[in-house]
């Protein structure tokens, strides 16, 4: 999605759809067929992918017209790839057990430093104290992706390999 998106900000690329980028659409479908057994799941799982890429076509065509790629709307892209990961994860963890949808949006708070977030350590307890437990006191197993927002709910990333 890094390279869509560095291509996009050249003005060189189509959407995500382009036959460059189909490959990464028909390796999440693959990859949610092989996860979600259900015919509800992978139908569910379809779908959700397709609205994501078609989410992401239209932000890749706005940064080709723009050609500014902000560390902001690079984590927005990347965050695609995790968002998507974790739904099929959970339609994984369905297989075999109960799973509520991921929130680690909610519980892990970065400040807004875009592609270097810094984590909000006392925000992040309180928030993790509160929605953990609802967790705990049920039979459902959560499933967290890595992406994090700012207190505004903002998309950021926290950058690779630091922390």
């Amino acid at each position: 999605m890094l390279r869509a998106a560095a291509a996009a900000a050249t003005g060189k690329t189509a959407p995500a759809r382009s036959p460059s980028g189909r490959g990464c659409v028909r390796g999440h479908r693959d990859t949610a067929c092989a996860a979600g057994k259900k015919p509800r799941d992978a139908a569910a799982l379809q779908i959700l992918i397709d609205q994501k890429f078609d989410s992401l076509d239209e932000i890749l065509r706005g940064l080709a017209a723009t050609s500014r790629l902000t560390p902001r709307i690079s984590d927005l892209i990347v965050s695609y790839g995790e968002r998507l990961s974790s739904h099929i994860v959970a339609a994984a963890f369905r297989e075999r057990a109960s799973t509520r949808p991921p929130g680690a949006r909610d519980i892990i708070i970065t400040d807004s430093q875009f592609s270097e977030g810094r984590p909000q350590d006392d925000l992040i307890e309180k928030r993790a104290a509160e929605k953990i437990r609802r967790c705990s006191q049920t039979t459902r197993c959560p499933s967290w992706a890595v992406h994090r927002s700012n207190e505004a709910g903002i998309t950021t990333h926290l950058g690779r390999g630091r922390f």
